[in-house]
């Protein structure tokens, strides 16, 4: 799929060129001509990253800025003949992600596109990745790893922490054999408790996952497995 770039500039002839430009290096390109229709468009069109010049009809650049980032995290590139300090920091103020001042060669401007979107796609693979770990689901049973909640069938169960880690531990090795002393040494290791306790504790465990579509096994003479029906 195509990255989809919005050009909100007012200098036709100039907002041609850059259109021409970012076909060639196969994006799907949106122009807007005022700060208005800008706006409208961004709504409407839902870019992947704009590219916004300062001095518009209708609407400032600034102002366009403002709006959007009120409720888009969406990448923009302000473009401007305005190069003093001030102007920019102005830009930065309203939390753009880069500046260029007018005249630039339209290659550099694609290249600092091209990069903000591989960032920003970068950032997304690795919130995924994030989310992938931090997230163990097994027949119908839910755990997140970083807040300790335990979900059944999309309701909560409330588990202590013990509860919560040995159930990770028997999900994590969904399907084989864990021998007792593996748990034992896994959570009680060194502390002066019986270890009839892992039996106390699996009891428990097995009746809370028998309401999904899981089971905790015994493996006589062994210890216990966890597996889906």
């Amino acid at each position: 799929m195509k990255p989809k770039i919005l050009i909100i500039e007012d200098e036709t002839k100039y907002a041609y060129i850059l259109e021409k430009f970012f076909n060639a290096n196969d994006f799907e390109v949106v122009l807007a001509f005022d700060g208005l229709n800008g706006l409208q468009e961004f709504r409407r069109f839902n870019p992947d990253i704009i590219v916004l010049d300062i001095m518009l009809p209708k609407m400032d650049g600034y102002e366009i800025a403002k709006r959007i980032r009120a409720t888009s995290d969406v990448p923009i590139i302000m473009m401007s003949a305005l190069s003093e300090e001030s102007d920019i920091l102005k830009g930065y103020n309203l939390h753009i992600d880069d500046y260029v001042t007018k005249p630039f060669r339209t290659p550099i401007l694609i290249a600092k596109v091209k990069n903000l979107l591989e960032r920003r796609q970068t950032l997304i693979d690795l919130s995924s990745n994030k989310d992938t770990k931090n997230e163990l689901t097994i027949g119908g049973i839910k755990l997140l790893k970083d807040s300790m909640q335990c979900f059944i069938n999309g309701e909560a169960v409330k588990l202590t922490k013990t509860e919560f880690k040995l159930l990770e531990y028997l999900m994590e090795n969904v399907g084989k054999n864990c021998t007792r002393e593996a748990l034992y040494k896994s959570f009680w290791d060194g502390k002066d408790i019986d270890e009839r306790i892992i039996d106390t504790y699996i009891k428990k465990i097995r009746k809370i996952v028998s309401t999904g579509s899981c089971e905790i096994v015994t493996a006589f003479g062994i210890g216990y497995r966890f597996e889906e029906r």
